[in-house]
């Protein structure tokens, strides 16, 4: 799922242009994506990163039109992991498609 040519990468979020890791991670998938090689574990990275280097930045959850923010918001024990935030942050550089995905 990482074509180019099904589906581009958008402008990542202006902060992230302002951090030198956000945009060694950033340029690290767009390579895949022009590969078209799998870019799973980058699309990984990069939210680690946001979750756990710019917890402010890390959208709202989804009031519609996703299927795993009920889920999430569903659980009793929080956000283990902190996926559901690292599924809120692919927001922020994936098309809606892709990182609803997670």
């Amino acid at each position: 799922m990482c074509s180019s040519d099904e589906q581009p990468l958008p402008p990542p979020a202006p902060f992230m242009w302002g951090c030198g890791k956000c945009w060694r991670l950033l340029r690290a998938l767009g390579r895949k994506v022009t590969a078209d090689a799998g870019c799973f574990t980058e699309q990984l990275a990069v939210a680690r990163h946001i979750v756990e280097n710019h917890p402010d930045e890390i959208p709202a959850p989804h009031t519609r039109g996703c299927d795993r923010c009920p889920g999430y918001a569903a659980r009793n024990d929080g956000d283990p992991g902190e996926l559901w935030a690292e599924h809120r942050a692919r927001d922020l550089f994936l098309p809606e498609a892709v990182a609803r995905l997670l």
